[in-house]
């Protein structure tokens, strides 16, 4: 047998890498499964040609100085992970048929610009404006002072629907002019649900994210990666990559084996980074509370993608563009939008996000001067891929291949419409598929967002670290919702239930001769 640890994270997301962190500060021992070849998750870059791509991340928020993502990333030790800011004059752009709509910081400089093109609906827009501002202060530190409570008054229906409605149904209700909502609506991408099935409150909270500013990784999501690498290693945690876990048994003394790569790993916790459907399906000897199995059994996941990378030495500032994302909207009606791609009979080109994590930050990702990288990315429905699912990465036959460079090509052509000629000057190419997806990351129908953002299953309808198991908790996307922050917080709160767990077992052990650290703060 080998050692046993006070806690084994499964899989190595950033919700993962941040509990194992946060248990390893307190003194315990830590090691760490990842079923792929690279620690992170979707925060794990690939690298071709001395070309470097993102996978998962495009933008965040709350980075700045005293925000919640900057002080959590402090307080694990992190103050190395730096960030820049994505122009505050134009952070995504919504392209729709006849009109264009550019998302800027500041919830006030954002309803002014919609004011300008929509004078008609100026009074709804206000109005909308302080429902906003309402939410965005009571997500805030000091959200619930009794002034607060008392401008809320007037909006309690709003907010009850906020918990309760889709997004396209609280728009409708402010709203006449489709367009206008749709510039609202424009920010679903970012979570993968049309306007009349995601959620109102999701809608919002990613809205208000990133009106509140938006910034990218200096280096790129594997330098929060790797960060956390460095970081869990200099404290001692043990990492294991290429190890993925077949099964988790809950022993009588209380504990947990842990199976991977015909090794046993025994620990008295464990927090499960990967899809809750994964992780209750690697369980024996033990079951979930009846309340979450049957929330597992209603699960609808989220939509997975298919992506383009690549790199040119065209100038893309000269073509106009910027470190801005780039949503084409080739259809008013979003909703229709989804239901082409969810049925397989979307001609690919209808919805589409550009963006190029050299513009973002020119000092990472390419090789060369006057050389940049650009990712396509649409969402797919993973039905259409199941064939090729169980099949290794780089074996997956010639019809795969070919499959691949018919669609990468399609969506290459319908980038020119923003970017002039860029088929002709490609110094990269390759692309990724829900496959892929399943390959590195294990979600359920390889969802890239967890389980999908409609009303049930956000907020009250997500799932609680603890799953009714003393001692087994979830970290990543099933539990707040996708995202870095989310996931983050996922992490720490799965961190924090697991040290209580362990607390009532027995006192921590700390290496002798090693002080214990001090918790990380949770954070707002």
């Amino acid at each position: 047998m080998s050692e046993t640890y006070d806690a084994i994270v499964v899989g190595t997301g950033i919700g993962g890498l941040t509990a194992g962190l946060a248990l390893q500060r307190q003194g315990r021992s830590v090691l760490l499964l990842e079923g792929a070849k690279q620690f992170g998750g979707l925060l794990n870059p690939f690298s071709r040609k001395g070309y470097h791509f993102d996978v998962g991340v495009h933008y965040l928020g709350q980075a700045a100085p005293g925000e919640a993502l900057r002080t959590d990333l402090d307080a694990l030790g992190l103050e190395e992970v730096r960030f820049r800011e994505i122009d505050p004059d134009c952070i995504d752009r919504y392209v729709f048929p006849g009109y264009e709509v550019r998302l800027v910081k500041g919830i006030e400089r954002w309803c002014d610009g919609l004011v300008a093109d929509f004078p008609r609906e100026e009074r709804a827009i206000r109005r909308f404006q302080r429902l906003m501002l309402l939410l965005d202060r009571a997500m805030s530190p000091a959200g619930s002072e009794a002034a607060d409570l008392l401008r809320a008054l007037p909006f309690t229906a709003d907010l009850v629907r906020l918990l309760r409605a889709p997004f396209g149904a609280l728009l409708e209700r402010y709203f006449e002019d489709p367009l206008l909502r749709n510039a609202f609506a424009g920010c679903g991408g970012d979570i993968g649900l049309p306007p009349g099935r995601v959620s109102a409150l999701a809608s919002m909270v990613v809205l208000l994210y990133y009106l509140n500013g938006a910034y990218y990784p200096i280096g790129g999501s594997g330098s929060i990666r790797d960060a956390y690498v460095r970081a869990l290693r200099e404290q001692g945690a043990e990492l294991k990559r290429s190890h993925m876990v077949d099964r988790i048994e809950k022993r009588p003394d209380g504990g947990f084996e842990v199976h991977a790569r015909g090794q046993r790993f025994s620990a008295r916790s464990v927090v499960s980074n990967v899809d809750i459907v994964h992780t209750l399906g690697l369980l024996r000897g033990c079951r979930a509370s009846r309340r979450t199995r049957r929330k597992v059994r209603e699960l609808r996941p989220s939509l997975s993608c298919f992506s383009v990378f690549l790199a040119t030495d065209l100038d893309l500032p000269g073509c106009g563009m910027t470190d801005a994302n780039l949503w084409h909207y080739g259809d008013r009606d979003i909703d229709a939008i989804y239901q082409r791609i969810e049925a397989g009979t979307s001609d690919g080109t209808e919805f589409f996000l550009i963006t190029s994590p050299t513009l973002k930050d020119p000092d990472s990702g390419r090789s060369h001067a006057g050389e940049y990288t650009l990712e396509v990315l649409t969402f797919a429905a993973p039905g259409h891929y199941e064939r090729w699912l169980d099949a290794p990465t780089m074996k997956r036959g010639g019809d795969y291949l070919e499959m691949k460079e018919r669609i990468a090509d399609h969506f290459i052509g319908a980038a020119e419409r923003y970017i002039p000629g860029l088929g002709g000057r490609l110094l990269h190419k390759e692309s990724a598929t829900p496959a892929t997806v399943w390959s590195y990351v294990r979600s359920r129908a390889s969802g890239i967002y967890g389980p999908e953002h409609s009303p049930d299953q956000f907020g009250l309808g997500r799932f609680l670290p603890s799953v009714g198991i003393p001692g087994l908790y979830l970290a990543g996307a099933s539990v707040f919702g996708c995202g870095i922050s989310l996931c983050l917080k996922s992490g720490l709160m799965a961190a924090d239930f697991a040290e209580r767990h362990l607390r009532k077992a027995r006192p921590a052990r700390v290496p002798v001769g090693e002080p214990s650290v001090s918790a990380p703060a949770r954070g707002t």
